[in-house]
């Protein structure tokens, strides 16, 4: 029987996707160890909403060789901090240095993954199960070389894990000092340290904040990943566009908005699976579930220069309800959890 389980959490989308998760295995009278890597916004997000955890590692910047390196270096890290604390389940999005840990311990794992054409080859040899949304098809699986075997499915997005619980907050503009004329325009950048980066998702910013930088109705919002992305837009636009200086509920933020633009991840499906207006200026190979969400009319792509006519900067309707919830997802994620 499962008593303690061990969720580690490498980026600012995993706080939002693992926080339902704890509290309902807490309720369940299962302990959990939370480790966590200082990251683009996860340690402020952590502090936010008061989750205890302890910081472990950094991200190894985007030279394969040191990418490599720190896969050894926050693997063993990892390793040292929980041998002695009796885990019987590891736990995570994605984490590529909790897999080699929990191997070198004897912990058995499950990884959640929503993205089919990462670099799996880890995730296959590694984990004991592969927990993925049922919307992605085997097929699909299947030929991004994915263990179909290690597969376990769940009935939804990860993000309505999380969209299930929320609430608008109509005060939100104001505190953020952003006036309801404005046309707010949120923007995530590209992962520019990511294994999958692109440069020409750069190039397509940089044009798409050009056009809204020259309308005086546009608040242009930029939710910066790193220093590195905060820097380049900087040098390009200076005083012209704006930056959120401190962790804020992502999911307000971008129900506040008029239209939100990123580079691919999980804030582009929630802001489509909110009803918000929403570009994806991913270039790389697309993800099946963004294709889905697109197929609904939920997801608009600008991969090339000339797509950005698609976006349309204008006010929408925002008010005080969401309806567009699944029901019993996250009771049903921690029963598979529990019984894998």
């Amino acid at each position: 029987m499962i008593k303690k389980i061990w969720i580690d959490l490498d980026n600012s989308p995993h706080v939002p996707l693992f926080r339902p998760i704890i509290k309902e295995l807490n309720g369940r009278d299962v302990e959990t160890v939370i480790t966590a890597r200082d990251y683009a916004q996860t340690k402020k997000l952590l502090q936010l909403w008061d989750i205890p955890h302890r910081l472990i590692g950094r991200h190894g910047g985007r030279n394969k060789a040191k990418k490599i390196l720190n896969l050894l270096v926050r693997s063993n890290q990892l390793r040292s901090y929980v041998r002695n604390r009796s885990i019987d389940l590891a736990l995570s999005h994605g984490s590529r240095t909790q897999l080699v840990a929990a191997r070198l311990l004897g912990i058995p794992s499950i990884l959640m993954l929503d993205y089919e054409y990462t670099e799996t080859r880890i995730f296959n040899y590694l984990s004991n199960y592969l927990l993925i949304p049922e919307y992605i098809p085997d097929s699909r699986l299947e030929s991004a070389r994915i263990n179909t075997g290690k597969v376990l499915r769940y009935p939804g997005f990860k993000e309505q894990l999380y969209l299930n619980d929320f609430r608008p907050d109509p005060g939100f503009r104001r505190e953020l000092g952003i006036g309801v004329d404005k046309i707010l325009v949120t923007i995530r950048p590209p992962a520019m340290e990511g294994n999958y980066h692109d440069p020409l998702s750069d190039t397509i910013l940089l044009k798409i904040l050009e056009r809204a930088t020259a309308n005086e109705k546009v608040h242009p919002l930029i939710v910066s990943r790193t220093r590195q992305d905060r820097e380049f837009l900087q040098e390009h636009f200076g005083g012209r566009i704006h930056f959120l200086g401190t962790a804020v509920d992502g999911l307000q933020l971008i129900w506040n908005s008029d239209l939100f633009i990123s580079g691919g991840g999980s804030m582009n499906r929630e802001s489509a699976l909110l009803g918000v207006p929403t570009y994806s200026i991913f270039t790389g190979r697309k993800p099946y579930l963004d294709e889905y969400l697109s197929e609904k009319g939920r997801l608009t792509f600008i991969d090339t220069v000339q797509k950005i006519e698609l976006l349309e900067l204008s006010k929408r309707e925002i008010t005080g309800n969401f309806e567009d919830r699944n029901a019993g997802l996250l009771e049903a994620v921690v029963d598979t959890i529990l019984s894998a």
